[in-house]
């Protein structure tokens, strides 16, 4: 069995000077010291695959294993690499060609996503990522940006003119979908306690992602089985203001893709986050 997981890892390590920055990421959890796929595991492969093969240009995918701090360094790297091809299999047995599948690596303990202190962040560390990357012609390398964009705060509404555009710091997402993550939950709630204090102003929630600099093509959301990534974040910004008592008309919202990088080229995680991201354009005070 090791051999052959080894054959398959070359083969597939073959492909890897093909791959592209990460488009966004779909994390799998597991059960402690275990490699199978749970229900809830297998329910958002199948979610995943039906949207990832309905896209228009299906995107090279990068599987990459985790585990928590419990167990030895050479125990955890071979978990994390059981992991990675429990999730590689899946996608194989469920229609992924296995040409879409350009990497496939394991981290054992190295990479923890949070700290290992209780059972719930010790939860979180057990996964296999799953990044999709932007085909080649999709990238087209531009001249390097800088973060330029004011981060929206109270305090910056006295002074911001029509027309400005705001960050909002901290709209977090979960991978490939347009569902917040609960530290997202503090903005949003500074966001309607903004327009509420403001009852004249007028705004247009905008939606970007990474990754694909200068494409207009979206990214893939697995939830709502389409590619409009963008467009659905920030439409679920727009919902969030709405059920919290905001008058849809002092609303619109759309998405731009990739086509306003806050940062570029994009370098690392941290570059990545900061495009994947939700502004606020101010239309009228």
């Amino acid at each position: 069995m090791k051999t052959r997981l080894a054959t398959i890892a070359l083969l597939l390590a073959t492909t890897t000077a093909f791959a592209q920055a990460p488009g966004d990421t779909l994390r799998i959890h597991f059960d402690f010291d275990k490699a199978v796929l749970t229900t809830e595991a297998r329910t958002r492969l199948d979610s995943f695959i039906k949207a990832y093969q309905s896209a228009p240009t299906p995107a090279p995918l990068q599987l990459r294993g985790h585990t928590d701090a419990r167990g030895t360094d050479a125990y955890n790297e071979e978990l994390a690499k059981r992991r990675s091809f429990t999730v590689h299999n899946y996608l194989l047995n469920n229609g992924v060609p296995k040409t879409a599948v350009a990497l496939v690596e394991s981290y054992g303990e190295r990479e923890p996503l949070t700290d290992n202190d209780t059972e719930e962040s010790r939860s979180l560390n057990r996964r296999v990522e799953l990044l999709w990357t932007t085909p080649p012609t999709a990238l087209v390398p531009p001249a390097p940006t800088t973060d330029t964009v004011q981060e929206f705060s109270k305090a910056v509404i006295d002074t911001a003119k029509e027309g400005s555009t705001l960050r909002l710091r901290n709209i977090n997402f979960y991978g490939g979908r347009h569902t917040f993550l609960p530290q997202a939950m503090p903005a949003l709630s500074e966001l309607v306690e903004v327009m509420k204090a403001y009852p004249s102003l007028v705004i247009e929630i905008q939606g970007h992602i990474c990754c694909r600099y200068g494409s207009p093509e979206d990214g893939l959301d697995f939830d709502a089985n389409d590619m409009s990534l963008s467009h659905n974040r920030a439409r679920a910004v727009y919902y969030y203001l709405a059920e919290q008592g905001i008058d849809k008309r002092r609303m619109t919202y759309r998405g731009f893709a990739g086509t306003q990088p806050l940062v570029w080229p994009e370098q690392s995680e941290a570059d990545r986050t900061l495009n994947r991201r939700v502004e606020i354009k101010i239309v009228k005070r």
